[in-house]
């Protein structure tokens, strides 16, 4: 039987056993096993409310709420281990408020929000510890404008500013693991040259020079 068929039997099944405007439906893959489950509208056939994804085992694999058809409210996306991989917000279909992204353990690899679709404000990612690894300025749904790298303790690594995505424009400063300033660089979308280094960065590299020959 295939999946046509199976869909239009638990449509009959569901017409049958549901009073109302609505109906709850259930597709099935060729073994028998439930791949979607929604909820819609016996007029226009609009899906309401709970909508839900499985894979071929039968694992949950996204959850999300509709709206006349649309995404409408909160979505997630689960990693096969069963834990969030995505939790998303939408507002008639656009993606609208707080984002986050997870790790296969669980932990909160990437959090940001959106207005009207687009990525807005500060994004961050983390280390597995929880320690932020990274802020980014979003703006007109890119990086745009000052961004701060962090090393795993927390002491800074790097700060300056994109433009129009990953491409650094104008200070760019760098840092050693100590959490000291070591070279300033002057950035044009992304190419960058040294205009400063510290005295003990000289040393170091003259050191490297000398012990390579």
């Amino acid at each position: 039987m295939n999946k046509l068929i199976l869909f239009c039997a638990v449509l009959i099944f569901a017409a049958c056993g549901n009073a109302g405007n609505t109906e709850i439906i259930e597709v099935k893959n060729d073994a028998g096993v439930v791949v979607e489950k929604y909820t819609r509208d016996k007029t226009d056939y609009a899906k309401e409310g709970l909508y839900q994804a499985f894979d071929s085992q039968g694992k949950l694999i996204e959850e999300a709420n509709y709206v006349n058809d649309t995404l409408h409210g909160q979505r997630t996306v689960y990693f096969s281990n069963g834990k969030p991989e995505a939790v998303e917000n939408y507002e008639k279909g656009l993606f609208e408020g707080e984002w986050n992204g997870y790790t296969k353990e669980g932990g909160l690899d990437m959090q940001g929000n959106y207005v009207n679709n687009e990525m807005v404000g500060v994004w961050k990612r983390f280390y597995p510890d929880g320690q932020v690894k990274e802020e980014v300025t979003f703006a007109d749904n890119n990086e745009n404008g000052p961004f701060v790298e962090y090393y795993a303790d927390g002491n800074l690594k790097a700060e300056g500013n994109y433009l129009n995505g990953d491409f650094e424009h104008g200070e760019l400063k760098l840092y050693n693991e100590h959490g000291e300033l070591e070279r300033r660089m002057d950035c044009v979308k992304g190419r960058c040259s040294t205009v400063w280094r510290s005295e003990k960065l000289i040393k170091e590299e003259a050191a490297a020079e000398e012990g390579g020959e």
